[in-house]
């Protein structure tokens, strides 16, 4: 096996068929079905099955490319490094929605002090995503507000968040009186998207409590959320740092509900095959030093 074997295979896998890959390695089209023979009989598998002139990975290929992506990427790093790159380059952040709102600006200013040189590449959205993409090394390291499950990834856990549930200041539950958390989700729940952070606490919340929570509205917009939220339409469990400025104004209204706290973990996320240069460890340094923080009184 070598890394030009894995580097085919990936090629094969992500564009689904030889002609293709080999148009995109500049190669002829018989250098890659060598290739892939090449692997797959050294190691008595089959990766692809072909069938009608189509090729199908088989659980063999499927399992192979987390590790061959890595490997392949690793290989780059390495070359990077010895090439003395290493204070270069590019670093691929993936970050939740409320961190890159909210953390990751002052993060990344921190850093560009440190590495000048590094071209920083940042894709916000929602923690389900990050994942994905760390999984298929689309980028170097996630910052999330959700949990993450899948073996490949190592989450460390950083900083402390909170939520709050609120309200428009027309609405019953704007008088301040505590409320229970059943009474909160039979209301009309204007919440984020399965898969984000913030849906994934709130979920887990009211299922501890045997709970049903069914919102009548989803979005991935917080700020969509957050409008209509204050026309009345709804009422809705966000983060406090991207509420703060509608509760102060009287904008929004916090619900006080009884014996729940929405209370989560910020955590800085890699690939365990993952080589650490020294730009994404000091990205991870800067991150790690806004640790033990807590959101504003809230």
């Amino acid at each position: 096996m070598t890394i030009r074997n894995l580097q085919i295979f990936l090629a094969v896998y992500d564009t689904g068929s030889t002609t293709a890959a080999a148009k995109k390695l500049l190669i002829a089209q018989p250098s890659v079905s060598v290739a892939l023979a090449e692997l797959e009989n050294e190691y008595g598998v089959r990766l692809f099955e072909r069938y009608a002139k189509r090729l199908y990975v088989t659980e063999t290929g499927r399992e192979l490319y987390p590790y061959a992506r890595h490997l392949v990427d690793l290989f780059g790093e390495t070359d990077s490094i010895l090439r003395g790159s290493s204070g270069t380059g590019t670093l691929r952040v993936g970050s939740s929605i409320t961190i890159g709102t909210c953390f990751l600006p002052g993060y990344l200013e921190k850093f560009q002090k440190k590495f000048p040189l590094v071209n920083v590449r940042v894709v916000v959205e929602n923690t389900g995503t990050v994942e994905k993409l760390l999984l298929e090394n689309e980028i170097d390291l996630g910052i999330v507000e959700g949990s993450v499950q899948d073996r490949f990834l190592i989450a460390e856990p950083y900083r402390e968040d909170r939520l709050v549930a609120v309200c428009g200041p027309e609405h019953p539950f704007a008088a301040g009186k505590e409320i229970e958390p059943e009474k909160l989700a039979a209301e009309r729940l204007i919440l984020r998207e399965r898969g984000s952070g913030v849906r994934m606490l709130a979920d887990t919340v009211f299922r501890e409590r045997g709970i049903e929570a069914d919102p009548v509205w989803e979005s991935v917009s917080t700020e969509a959320i957050i409008r209509a939220v204050e026309e009345g339409l709804g009422v809705s469990i966000l983060p406090y740092q991207l509420v703060e400025d509608a509760l102060k104004s009287g904008a929004l209204v916090r619900i006080p509900v009884r014996g729940v706290t929405f209370r989560r973990q910020f955590s800085i996320v890699t690939h365990k095959n993952k080589f650490h240069t020294p730009p994404l460890e000091a990205f991870i340094a800067v991150c790690r030093e806004d640790g033990g923080k807590t959101g504003r009184d809230q």
